[in-house]
């Protein structure tokens, strides 16, 4: 029973977090390449490089095109490996407040009694 539950866990994964499901595409691919064989007389290279190497054009075969694989995001996937933010594209007043406040490292409690002026540095006299 548990390497059943193994397996569907692993492949509700696999076909939620993964890129994956787009290879059960690969019919459509072949049909699509087909049709273009019999209008066109094209090389699978030409075929590959007008589908996937160039931009995308907007013909008479669009809906086609977007339904190839690796040309359209499939909802419910995402990316494992994600890249952190820019810096500046992080706004710190977008924070909740209680991210921005200060909070000691040291408890409170253990220090209690002890003068509050070794914890200052020095103070420098000015002249």
């Amino acid at each position: 029973m548990r390497k059943i539950g193994a397996a569907f866990l692993l492949l509700l994964f696999v076909g939620t977090a993964t890129e994956l499901p787009q290879l059960a595409k690969l019919p459509l691919l072949v049909i699509h390449y087909l049709d273009h064989v019999g209008r066109e007389h094209l090389s699978i290279a030409a075929f590959f490089a007008e589908h996937y190497l160039h931009d995308d054009i907007y013909d008479a075969d669009r809906a086609q095109d977007l339904q190839l694989p690796f040309k359209v995001e499939l909802p419910g996937a995402f990316l494992l490996l994600a890249e952190p933010l820019p810096l500046d594209m992080i706004a710190l007043n977008d924070l909740p407040p209680q991210h921005l406040q200060y909070s000691p490292c040291l408890p409170s409690s253990p220090l209690r009694g002890t003068p509050q002026r070794i914890w200052h540095p020095p103070a420098v006299p000015l002249a």
